[in-house]
């Protein structure tokens, strides 16, 4: 018997195919080449002789529905767009290498709908485990722990409050806010505005937390900039704050590549970023110093984000949480504000000293 795997658009060789060729039954086959025991040695080498024949290769997917389980582990990322997510990719891939696994990444888009979805669909495939950075509250996840329980989950760049059963892997949000805000009202800033996804988006409200936190404890007046992740609706939000009579006259970011919104929008409005305008991205982009005037940032391994990630995983380095250590790297847009732009003193607002404007960008 010859194998059905040549020219001539013949069907690959089956198990029944090998069944017959070795003249056993299907089951005796599925055994020898699964490596299970209840097949006799003189068998098992029959068996593979015909399979090596006949080209036979198992189908590894049709295998994990077969078993309830694979070698495949998924990542769904929320904003694809946004080059931090390849240095965490990268890590991961790696590691996923090493442990000889693959990893599936899927991109959400920002849209809770399509996050669902992508969790069903890799929950059908039976996935061995997830990793999410997710939109708003988490949502995914709990749909995940229903579809897959027991399966590792792990939740990146995300609060994920109230939920057991979730290893964390993100930066440690205290300090990078804290080494941002402490500095801005060393360099003699009074009004600082915060980039935050809009309500029911956000993933880290932890980060607008400390924001809120530590402008009190400062003595800071705070704008909540509330926006699209996308530069295009930074940009428009950014427009419509910075051309304010008394705006504020520096910005914290979420990510370095927002902060190219920032820019834009202060080119438009006739601004210097640094002089003008202070902005404080978040990541440390390989570009980011390339800007002008270079990025100060707040700095983190995304590669070493990713490891971690996927040892948690594949159950390699315990299950808890991994908070990535952050630095403040100082550039040229980070500057002491100019005498020019110094905000007036906005008015008390029921004897509280911050003052938040959480509706001035679109969408909200």
């Amino acid at each position: 018997m010859t194998s059905q795997q040549g020219d001539g658009g013949r069907q690959p060789a089956g198990i029944r195919d090998v069944a017959r060729l070795a003249g056993v039954s299907v089951a005796s086959v599925s055994f020898a080449l699964n490596g299970q025991p209840g097949v006799a040695d003189d068998t098992r080498r029959r068996i593979l002789a015909a399979a090596d024949e006949l080209g036979y290769r198992a189908n590894p997917q049709a295998q994990a529905l077969r078993r309830g389980r694979t070698t495949t582990y998924g990542l769904v990322i929320r904003n694809f767009s946004n080059p931090f997510f390849l240095e965490v990719l990268t890590g991961a891939e790696r590691a996923a290498g090493e442990a000889g696994v693959t990893l599936l990444l899927l991109d959400s888009h920002y849209s809770a709908e399509r996050e669902h979805r992508l969790v069903r669909e890799m929950a059908a495939q039976r996935l061995a485990g997830l990793a999410i950075a997710p939109v708003g509250k988490g949502e995914s996840l709990r749909l995940w722990q229903e579809l897959r329980p027991g399966t590792p989950l792990v939740a990146l760049n995300a609060a994920v409050e109230g939920m057991t059963g979730v290893s964390r892997v993100y930066p440690d949000n205290a300090a990078a806010v804290g080494l941002a805000m402490r500095r801005l009202a060393g360099l003699g800033h009074s009004c600082v505005a915060f980039l935050s996804a809009p309500r029911g988006l956000v993933a880290d409200p932890d980060r607008l937390r400390h924001f809120r936190r530590l402008a009190r404890e400062l003595g800071l007046q705070s704008v909540v900039m509330r926006s699209p992740l996308t530069i295009a609706d930074v940009r428009t939000a950014a427009g419509t704050l910075l051309a304010q009579p008394h705006a504020p006259t520096a910005i914290i970011t979420n990510s370095d590549y927002t902060a190219l919104g920032i820019y834009q929008t202060a080119r438009d409005l006739s601004l210097r970023v640094g002089p003008d305008v202070s902005v404080i991205g978040h990541d440390d982009l390989p570009t980011s110093e390339l800007l002008d005037p270079p990025l100060a940032t707040i700095r983190l391994d995304g590669r070493e984000m990713g490891r971690a990630l996927m040892a948690r995983l594949l159950g390699s380095d315990g299950s808890g949480d991994y908070v990535a250590p952050v630095e403040l790297v100082e550039r040229p847009s980070l500057q002491g504000p100019s005498a020019a732009r110094l905000p007036a003193v906005y008015p008390a607002q029921g004897g509280n000293s911050v003052t938040s404007l959480d509706t001035l960008a679109t969408g909200v």
